[in-house]
């Protein structure tokens, strides 16, 4: 796993001050959200309050804003960027289910954010808040906050993202880029492939395009929902200047893309998609070679590929531009009970099941018969 330390809280030692305690928890109004975001230096987008509208509007406000600001006796401060999704039905109000709380929408990193240096005492106080307050909470946590992920709090799943240091500069990035990477982007430019970011809604109307035809060729391989148009058009209608969709031109086609968010110092690549018959001129290695360029020149620390669901290929061919990993496990917490603990233990029998189903049943039981 690579070092992260450098632009994060560091652990700090045993002389830090541990009579600090939480004077107040209420909720964050949306200037001090934006302006705690804005300064942080370890923010990603997905802590914006702008992420967090985005996923409350396309999921028809099921899930809502519900930001917390927290004072510390110091006078320091932390600001979780949280989101509430109510679920339906009777079961998750009998087990104390109904509000889930989301450190951040969509699997994305999530975590306190503060313009102050906070210290172990600071992490424990907020942990202990967590479990306190908000004990239905999903939480991935933020690769670039070391004293989060050193804080000891129980981790549910590991995950891990791939990232660039760009501190190194573009010349030392591209050197050490894999031959195969290299001749790539030759080949792509030999063709005539352009890389350009995205200025109308043409642009994102042809992108989704290709992000339509790239789910039908992935078929039944496709992780999680397949997203609408809505969401895209909504991105694009915000004109946020935190925004980039970068585009890869063959043939005045796009034929490859990549959604890309980026804060304070930290850019990342969210959603791409790319055409099959183009790949042998391999269009998204330019694109790729091109925005990792562009965030060097703005001066961003970290360029980041984003989790790759487990696919070996995948994380192979962020390696190949120099990525290395970093941990961004996954915390639950779960309301405890004797409701919660029968699901729990019938869930877990349900799953070795299937798991065992799967083992033992031959494939030929699925293939259609003619």
């Amino acid at each position: 796993m690579g070092d992260v330390t450098t632009y994060q809280n560091k652990v700090l030692n045993s002389s830090q001050n541990t009579d600090v305690s939480i004077s107040s928890v209420g909720p964050a109004s949306p200037s001090e959200w934006d302006i705690i975001w804005r300064e942080c230096e370890y923010s990603t987008y997905f802590h914006s309050r702008e992420w967090a509208e985005i996923w409350s509007r396309y999921s028809k406000s099921k899930m809502s804003l519900t930001p917390f600001l927290i004072m510390f006796s110091d006078g320091k401060r932390a600001l979780l960027p949280f989101s509430c999704l109510t679920k339906e039905g009777v079961m998750p109000i009998l087990i104390g289910t109904r509000r889930l709380y989301v450190s951040s929408p969509e699997c994305t990193y999530g975590g306190w954010i503060s313009t102050d240096k906070l210290y172990c005492s600071h992490a424990r106080l907020l942990l202990n808040l967590l479990k306190r307050k908000f004990n239905n909470l999903f939480w991935r946590m933020n690769p670039y906050d070391n004293l989060a992920l050193e804080s000891g709090v129980r981790i549910s799943d590991e995950g891990e993202t791939h990232a660039i240091n760009l501190e190194k500069g573009f010349d030392a990035i591209a050197s050490n880029m894999s031959r195969d990477h290299r001749r790539g982007i030759k080949k792509a430019i030999q063709n005539g492939v352009s890389v350009r970011i995205a200025s109308w809604i043409k642009d994102w109307l042809d992108y989704y395009q290709v992000y339509e035809i790239t789910v039908r060729r992935w078929g039944n391989r496709l992780l999680g929902d397949k997203y609408s148009w809505e969401l895209f058009y909504d991105i694009f209608r915000r004109n946020s200047p935190n925004v980039e969709l970068w585009l890869a031109i063959y043939e005045d086609k796009v034929v490859s893309g990549e959604l890309c968010f980026h804060s304070k110092n930290h850019f990342v690549c969210w959603h791409g998609a790319s055409l099959e018959a183009y790949f042998n001129i391999r269009p998204r290695n330019l694109l790729l070679f091109e925005a990792i360029k562009n965030a060097c020149e703005k001066g961003y620390f970290w360029f980041d590929f984003n989790p790759s669901a487990g696919l070996k290929g995948v994380k192979a061919f962020k390696e190949g531009f120099g990525a290395q990993a970093f941990r961004c496990p996954i915390v639950e917490l779960r309301p405890i009970n004797m409701r919660t603990f029968v699901i729990e233990k019938v869930e877990g029998k349900i799953g070795e099941i299937k798991k065992r189903t799967k083992l033992t049943l031959p494939t030929t039981l699925f293939k259609k018969q003619f």
